[in-house]
Parts: C-alpha cells; sequence; structure tokens
C-alpha cells in the first residue's frame, strides 16, 4: 500500500484488519499476509470482469487527486462529478457481468443453487 500512495499510516492497519476479519487472508509467519481461497477467488473474479479494479493504481490516482483537492490545485465539484461518473460507468459494467464472478464461485465453491442464498445478487 505504502509503495503506491495508498492509505496512510492510520488507515493501514485498519483495513489489513478488515481483510483478515473478512477471511480474504490470514496472517501467516513473520506478520506475512497470506490469501485464503476466497480472497483469491474474490481477485480472479474481479480480474475477469474488470482487471482495473484490482489494480493498485485505481485508488491511487484517486487519492492523489484528494491531496490536490487538499492543497487547492484541484475543485472539489469537480473531482466529484468525474468520480461518480467513472465509478457509476464500473458499477454498472460490473453488474452486467457478475454472472462471470457467480461462474468462478460455483466451480470453486457451493452453488448458489444448493446454497439457497443469492451472494452476488
Amino acid at each position: 500500500m505504502e509503495k503506491h500512495g495508498i492509505g496512510t499510516d492510520a488507515s493501514i492497519p485498519t483495513h489489513i484488519n478488515n481483510i483478515c476479519l473478512r477471511n480474504y487472508v490470514q496472517l501467516g509467519n513473520n506478520r506475512t499476509l497470506v490469501p485464503t481461497k476466497l480472497g483469491i477467488m474474490l481477485v480472479h473474479g474481479y480480474q475477469k470482469i474488470d482487471r482495473e479494479l484490482v489494480a493498485p493504481t485505481m485508488r491511487s490516482d484517486m487519492e492523489k487527486e484528494l491531496n490536490q483537492i487538499a492543497k487547492g490545485q484541484l475543485d472539489f465539484s469537480t473531482v466529484l462529478k468525474k468520480n461518480i461518473e467513472y465509478y457509476r460507468g464500473k458499477f454498472t459494467f460490473f453488474c452486467e457481468k457478475i454472472h462471470l464472478m457467480d461462474e468462478l464461485f460455483e466451480s470453486n465453491f457451493t452453488s448458489l443453487v444448493d446454497s439457497g442464498k443469492p451472494f452476488s445478487r
């Protein structure tokens, strides 16, 4: 995260705690993070639908813009409008392709039909 300028010293531990609690990773030896099967499947699913969603540049670009707003170099309203339009497009595209995530999970976990729970909808 630090390498890509994502998060702050205060937010990084919270992020790591969240991904551990959600069972995306487990703590390994020497405080390393080891992806779980669920974490790996999620990354593969996001990559299958939109590779940019798991790229660190997506988050770091937004954080750079936020820093530029704080310095008075960019206008808040302009950045907000641009990002809402951008992420709305990402969300719409993702929803249209969610079946790809379902297919990936069903090949590795209990199927939606067998579980009786609509995980992705």
